[in-house]
């Protein structure tokens, strides 16, 4: 009965949504203060209801659920997160992989009409088509205008959207143009700094450029002298991968300021955003080590979280014992279900009613005054899959971003880095820590970089404590190495063939060996 009764609850709810799904302020209101806890328990009960929905309807999902002897319904009895706790979780190699695009949709096929088929980047391996029904795509459309609404609601002149986000069969640039086409002025380029500069050139200073890309295309688009940057009113935002708090101070010399969205192309691409108060917060975070040691595992993983607010009307987010994000999309319009889907990122959810008696005893009223939304925060810490282990410890690639982007030196002459596992003669794993010149920073040489070579190690030392463990026990002939490499060379002499950066290699054998270092080091005990 009880089961009956929330289905039927939420099938006249979501039928009156429905009636006004083309107005964008039907979403506002969803997003309205004082009605967090509505949102908390809707969004549990829709992800319940998408389950069961999943179960009768989706053939792949009936077998995996059978492989893992699992009932395909929750007896409802317990509260409903405890119960949808025990439900098996997905990846994309025990659920995507296995079976074919069309077992995994509702009823076992693709509909005749309106389907888009988007792929990912292929970071971690070979490509993955996705595909989108209508009304999911009418829904992420919605998500991406209300986002925009509340962006350009604040500028004095008019908005003009420049998506650099890669074009062609990638999601994030796909949907972020159809998306935006019909509320806005959007010309969408790619990530290409020269087409940018011209249009902005063009069309002059009378407009407030949106620049949407991700971060180190941001970097390098805003270090380019072409073009007299102080002239023009931009707002940027970001996707793709994380920035560290100096990084975001760097590209506001030039905006009027940088936000970040958190998506993926195995779910949505915009499940979260930054908003001015997950940014004061992170702020807080980055300046007070006993507010990060409260309600960060910042100490653990060794890396300053991204912190983002996120719908829990639209998206149950949990937590499994090895710490990586379980996302359900609730919404039952989605042609291809993802039921506690793991995309291997490490993250936690905090909720702002269990923050805000923190901030005040620790008197950051400041950072209180910038909650406009009563939105739940989401943590993010970085791929979980993307990491490398040295002796026991996790080394992640966005704690070596932090530390490189926190020194101005360092941020203004390093293009990329990457963090390199690899076996050496002797059986032995090994760590060598990449970093790659820029092009002006190669031919200056005005960089010290025997100076930077130890700050390296140092810094990931301090912010990891299992890191620091890790070099004290570890035996000489496995200590880190560090090395600077000029531009496009050495390990980063294909970098720019691919859509994202590569931040993490797993090699086989000694191929470092075959590097030619101007500059290395190896960690000290």
């Amino acid at each position: 009965m009880k089961k009956i009764l929330i289905f039927a609850f939420l099938a006249v709810q979501e039928r009156f949504v429905r009636l006004f799904m083309p107005r964008v302020s039907t979403h506002q209101l969803l997003l309205l203060p004082g009605i967090e806890s509505l949102r908390w328990t809707l969004g549990r009960w829709r992800a319940w209801r998408t389950f069961e929905l999943a179960a009768k309807k989706v053939p792949a999902y009936r077998q995996f659920l059978a492989k893992h002897d699992f009932p395909g319904r929750l007896p409802g009895n317990g509260t409903v997160y405890d119960e949808f706790s025990q439900i098996p979780e997905m990846d994309k190699d025990s659920y995507i992989r296995p079976w074919s695009t069309e077992e995994r949709c509702l009823g076992g096929k693709l509909p005749r009409r309106g389907v888009v088929v988007d792929e990912s980047s292929g970071s971690s391996g070979v490509p993955t088509s996705w595909v989108r029904g209508p009304d999911e795509r009418e829904a992420t459309r919605q998500l991406l205008q209300l986002g925009f609404a509340r962006t350009s609601k604040a500028l004095d002149k008019q908005p003009f959207v420049l998506n650099a986000f890669s074009l062609g069969a990638w999601a994030t640039g796909m949907n972020v143009t159809s998306s935006l086409t019909d509320v806005t002025m959007i010309k969408s380029i790619g990530p290409d700094k020269d087409k940018i500069i011209q249009t902005m050139q063009e069309f002059g200073t009378g407009f407030t450029y949106i620049i949407l890309s991700y971060p180190p295309f941001l970097k390098a688009l805003f270090e380019d002298t072409r073009l007299r940057w102080q002239d023009y009113d931009i707002v940027a935002a970001f996707g793709g991968e994380g920035i560290s708090e100096n990084m975001r101070a760097h590209i506001n010399k030039y905006t009027h300021g940088a936000f970040g969205s958190y998506g993926a192309s195995d779910l949505e691409i915009n499940l979260a955003i930054e908003t001015d108060f997950s940014v004061a917060l992170r702020q807080a975070v980055a300046e007070h080590p006993k507010l990060a040691a409260r309600i960060t595992k910042q100490d653990e993983y060794g890396v300053l979280p991204m912190i983002f607010q996120f719908n829990p009307y639209g998206y149950l987010i949990e937590t499994n014992d090895a710490g990586e994000l379980l996302v359900t999309i609730v919404r039952r319009e989605n042609i291809n279900p993802r039921i506690r889907y793991n995309i291997h990122d490490r993250g936690h959810v905090m909720r702002v009613r269990d923050l805000k008696p923190i901030l005040r005893e620790y008197g950051l009223t400041q950072v209180l005054s910038e909650q406009l939304l009563d939105l739940p925060l989401l943590f993010h810490y970085g791929r979980s899959d993307l990491s490398v282990d040295f002796n026991g410890a996790v080394v992640a690639p966005d704690a070596l971003r932090d530390v490189i982007y926190n020194e101005q030196a360092l941020l203004d002459a390093v293009e990329n880095h990457r963090l390199i596992s690899y076996e050496d003669a002797a059986g032995n794993r090994q760590l060598h820590i990449a970093l790659q010149l820029n092009e002006q920073a190669t031919e200056s040489k005005e960089l010290d970089v025997e100076r930077y070579l130890g700050h390296v190690v140092t810094e990931l030392r301090r912010m990891n404590g299992d890191f620091n463990n890790a070099i004290r026990t570890a035996p000489d002939s496995t200590l880190p190495t560090v090395a600077f490499y000029p531009y496009r060379t050495g390990p980063f002499t294909d970098d720019g063939r691919k859509l994202k950066n590569e931040y993490v290699w797993q090699l086989d054998g000694d191929e470092v060996g075959d590097w030619e270092l101007d500059f290395s080091y190896t960690a000290q005990q």
